[in-house]
């Protein structure tokens, strides 16, 4: 079972493995793998809303884990949402809050992780720090 709230507080505008709430707040959101206690809040109608009314928002994970969560139709909703990224290769992307136009560039490289099916280990680089992040832990590095 998680016990991992979501965020890190180096990176508030991050989310992983958590959706609800102070984590509506997110500007990108990240699933390591398809099981129950990561998923927490990724059906949650606050953040159904989020999503509807975003431009910039969107869930990332592994090809294997967009398959998975797609597979049951609750979750049918993120189609065009979700954002899947190759493992092992890094992916630079841009954080955009909308209120403000507030830019923050992060490159995320996915791992595999082994626990399960598309579960995934994530390596994030932002511009002051990296941070490591598995299905099990986490560690942050400044």
């Amino acid at each position: 079972m998680s016990s991992f709230l979501g965020r890190m507080k180096e990176y508030p505008t991050v989310s992983l493995d958590r959706f609800d709430r102070e984590n509506l707040h997110a500007r990108a959101y990240f699933l390591s793998h398809c099981h129950k206690d990561h998923m927490k809040g990724l059906k949650g109608p606050i953040l159904k809303r989020k999503l509807h009314f975003s431009r910039t928002v969107r869930l990332y994970c592994s090809f294997v884990t967009k398959e998975l969560l797609l597979s049951n139709p609750k979750y049918s909703f993120w189609e065009e949402y979700i954002v899947p990224l190759e493992l092992e290769s890094p992916t630079q992307m841009s954080l955009v809050d909308e209120a403000s136009g507030e830019k923050e560039e992060i490159v995320v490289t996915l791992l595999p992780a082994g626990h399960c099916p598309g579960s995934v280990m994530q390596v994030q680089t932002f511009l002051n720090a990296c941070s490591f992040s598995t299905c099990l832990f986490l560690s942050v590095e400044r």
